[in-house]
């Protein structure tokens, strides 16, 4: 293996600790040395030589929370990763992992999976079990080291398809069959989307029984809690209570409120009911992105009652007129029940930002509203035809968040800093799938001044590997040696909302398993991802 000496850089550990000038010594795959000066052979080689030049070194920034299942088995994203010093990504978050989707309902849970994970290449159709897709994965040979979730939601819909009801005791012993499956394939945890389809059949009862095989175990739930704006504190205590009864860890999704009337007083109260868990015993953390603007499927704008049975059953009530003169009512009303967007939010700020066929392409990234005045409709009426032409395979921008309600959370000792990238097939992208991790850096610590580097990147590094007890996320000898080199006055994170895709700039150096993946913006893949299992149990 090729050994790197990166000098005259200033070292932020991930350790919380302040940044000195130092020297790192890379053979191998791992880290050899750290130390403020290192004697440099005369006849070590000049390319292997990585001047710093008074930037920062730090370690390869972690996100725990992407929907690139699909891009992960074909290098789809991975120049998009590093060119934002990602080395280490966990996809299958929100219950939306495209694995294990067994044989029955695959083509139907592709679908539904499409507006968040894309759709699968033409030679891959479907994972139909765990085992499959790492095997996949490992094929890849990536350039970002990768590791996977299990969706609770996927493993359900595997089962049952999208059909309601409680699990009969053979579909139960089904799903725990699926689950312990995914387990043995080396999954780091299990990820829920108890407001998505059709994971909101579960009651909490339902859902503490088909994860019981997790009972006693350090594997983490990472859940997209029930309900994100008025009833949200109800929808934290109810995973709260999952993780609780299970005894396991619990981390929760894209932390935010949503709606103004829930922003200033709802998040001081939500930190206070973390630390009364944790006073129990309960081991709870959470992540969110850097943006006010969330992305999901556009279909979750509708109530859980209109959205049982899949697809065809959900068009075929939006095609009924008295119907939805009933679903509009419920639209403009508040709810404990489930999380109201459409009524939190207003049609002005929800977009519809992946759309495909001929009659509504042309309004791809468009809000709700505009599209309306537009064509002459409703607003409502609007979103339910969008929704019947394009067969709910639609992604949504939603202008959800308050800026000090997502510094609040982002200060929290318990915080890490995700994308919560979602890919679409077709359509324009949230700019957090390029962006998200150096917008951290540009404008809340270069611009801003709220965090120091060495706070920042600790989110971004060693706090999101422990989640999943990752042995990376900090620069010490014997570590592997994924490393970022940048200054903080060059980085530029290009993407916005009008060029989501815009790749960001700045980086000098990016090391994945102690090979350059990213020099002066130039990405090269020479193969030295690894695909991160969970040790046995």
């Amino acid at each position: 293996m090729t050994e790197y000496i990166i000098k005259n850089g200033f070292i932020v550990n991930g350790k919380m600790e302040k940044p000195f000038l130092g020297t790192v010594v890379v053979k191998d795959g791992i880290i050899l040395e750290i130390a403020p000066f290192v004697e440099i052979p005369s006849d070590f080689p000049k390319d292997q030589i990585l001047d710093a030049a008074g930037g920062y070194i730090t370690p390869g920034f972690i996100d725990i929370h992407r929907h690139g299942d699909w891009e992960a088995l074909v290098n789809g994203d991975d120049r998009l990763l590093n060119r934002q010093g990602l080395t280490t990504v966990v996809n299958g978050n929100c219950g939306l992992s495209v694995a294990p989707a067994g044989q029955r309902y695959a083509k139907e849970i592709s679908s539904f999976l499409s507006s968040v994970t894309g759709e699968p290449t033409a030679d891959v159709k479907s994972m139909p079990d765990m085992t499959s897709y790492m095997n996949a994965l490992k094929k890849a040979k990536r350039s970002v080291n990768t590791g996977m979730l299990s969706g609770n939601g996927t493993i359900r819909a595997g089962v049952k398809g999208y059909a309601p009801g409680r699990l009969t005791n053979e579909e139960l012993h089904q799903v725990w069959a699926v689950l312990e499956e995914c387990l043995a394939a080396g999954v780091l945890g299990v990820s829920m989307g108890l407001a998505y389809a059709p994971e909101f059949e579960y009651d909490q009862k339902g859902a503490v029984q088909a994860l019981s095989p997790l009972k006693g175990t350090q594997i983490p739930i990472v859940t997209h809690i029930r309900n994100e704006g008025d009833g949200i504190l109800p929808a934290l205590e109810e995973v709260i209570g999952i993780a609780e009864e299970l005894q396991i860890p619990l981390h929760v999704s894209h932390m935010k409120c949503i709606g103004k009337k829930n922003w200033g007083e709802t998040p001081v109260k939500i930190l206070k009911l973390l630390d009364q868990a944790e006073q129990r015993g309960v081991k709870v953390d959470f992540d969110l992105y850097p943006y006010l603007t969330g992305s999901t499927q556009l279909v979750h704008l509708l109530p859980p009652q209109s959205q049982k049975g899949g697809t065809e059953a959900i068009i075929r009530r939006l095609l009924d007129p008295d119907y939805r003169k009933e679903l509009t009512h419920v639209l403009k009303t508040p709810s404990m029940e489930f999380e109201n967007i459409v009524e939190l939010a207003g049609f002005e700020r929800i977009y519809a930002s992946s759309l495909h066929t001929p009659e509504y392409a042309p309004y791809a990234g468009q809000s709700i509203a505009r599209i309306g005045q537009q064509l002459g409709k409703d607003p409502y009426d609007t979103l339910y035809d969008i929704l019947i032409a394009e067969k709910c395979e639609v992604t949504m921008l939603d202008t959800i968040a308050s800026e000090e309600d997502m510094l609040l959370f982002l200060k929290d000792r318990r915080a890490n800093l995700i994308s919560d990238a979602i890919y679409p097939a077709g359509g324009k992208r949230h700019p957090r799938v390029c962006a998200a991790f150096p917008k951290l850096l540009t404008d809340y610590v270069r611009d801003k001044k709220i965090f120091t580097i060495e706070e920042a990147i600790y989110k971004m590094t060693a706090r999101p590997a422990q989640v999943y007890h990752m042995d990376r996320g900090t620069l010490q000898v014997g570590m592997p040696a994924d490393l970022c080199v940048f200054h903080l006055e060059n980085l530029d994170t290009a993407a916005d909302f009008d060029n989501p895709d815009r790749l960001c700039t700045g980086f000098d150096y990016v090391l994945t398993g102690g090979q350059i993946v990213v020099r002066k913006d130039q990405w090269n893949n020479p193969g030295s991802g690894e695909v991160i299992v969970r040790a046995a149990r």
